[in-house]
């Protein structure tokens, strides 16, 4: 990796264009030409980004699909069936996309005409309100449609579980990283406790804005691999840590999603879900680094955006707060 720092839209140009599974893109394509819903002869054809699955994309009949497959990851805690029930519930309440097809490892989605966003998208004013009030939507509806007790997505939970693992493959793990685990620990339970009591509603988890589809007229949230039972200012800061929420758009995003006015309280704790957002994208890229994935994709890349926003936000939080 070249020590000269990229900006945060070049990570992303880099994440978005990563055809890291090309490699294993063949047998998927065979799958994929093979399955039985097809009316006639389709030609999939290989989707850019991705960093956990092989996304393709296909036409029959005048429509078109992504197909989207990818075994479990279970130092991630990504199950596929969870994903499923996650993806349908969503669609149920009205926020993604039609799954038409699945069978272990894949699912069949309805195409939606449209564009994934960049977070300079998300600061256009209407487009951050519609975010918040499909958040205030999943979050009333898609539980309601879940098929199974449903599961749970805890993140501090998770970052407990990546951090045992990172410091179990530590001779695997950049020397930097490595030195940030015991300060990245402490911080996960100072933020848990500042998040205090949680309303707890069923989430998307991971909404980055190339997680969103804007086809015009609405958005639509797309992969749902990390959807599950969470705080709900949780699912909000993952979004605002992702375009780095300005001040000014804070109050705004929030009361278009609690439909009331904005307190301190509320603002310390979207705070602190915002930073536990960052410690969650940091942790996952350096497990990615330490565990043996099938992709061409230098993580350290996305290790060093993530790592260097986090201890921006850790900071600014701590000196704005005094925690």
């Amino acid at each position: 990796m070249s020590d000269k720092p990229l900006s945060d839209d070049e990570v992303y140009s880099l994440v978005g264009g990563s055809r890291g599974m090309e490699a294993r893109s063949g047998a998927a394509i065979e799958r994929a030409r093979a399955l039985p819903i097809w009316n006639g002869p389709v030609e999939p054809a290989l989707l850019s980004g991705g960093l956990s699955n092989i996304n393709l994309t296909a036409e029959d009949a005048g429509r078109r699909y992504v197909i989207r497959v990818g075994e479990d990851e279970p130092f991630f805690g990504v199950s596929r069936a969870h994903e499923l029930q996650a993806f349908r519930a969503a669609h149920a309440a009205g926020v993604a996309p039609e799954v038409i097809h699945a069978e272990p490892g894949l699912l069949v989605i309805r195409f939606i005409e449209g564009r994934s966003l960049l977070p300079a998208d998300m600061h256009e004013p209407q487009r951050l309100l519609k975010a918040a009030r499909l958040f205030r939507q999943l979050h009333r509806e898609a539980h309601k449609h879940l098929e199974s007790p449903g599961f749970m997505f805890w993140p501090f939970q998770h970052h407990r579980w990546y951090i045992r693992l990172l410091h179990e493959r530590s001779d695997r793990l950049h020397e930097r990283w490595r030195a940030m685990l015991p300060a990245l620990a402490a911080a996960n339970e100072a933020l848990e406790r500042a998040i205090g009591p949680a309303t707890v509603v069923f989430g998307h988890n991971d909404l980055n804005p190339q997680n969103i589809m804007d086809d015009g007229e609405r958005l639509w949230f797309v992969d749902w691999e990390f959807g599950g039972f969470v705080a709900d200012l949780f699912d909000l800061g993952v979004l605002a840590m992702n375009i780095e929420i300005r001040p000014d758009e804070i109050d705004p995003y929030l009361e278009a999603y609690f439909e009331a006015p904005a307190t301190d309280e509320l603002r310390y704790r979207f705070a602190a879900a915002t930073v536990t957002a960052a410690l969650r994208e940091t942790t996952w890229s350096f497990v990615s680094e330490v565990m043996d994935k099938p992709i061409d994709f230098d993580f350290r890349i996305y290790s060093t955006m993530n790592a260097e926003r986090y201890e921006r936000m850790y900071a600014e939080f701590r000196n704005t707060y005094g925690t």
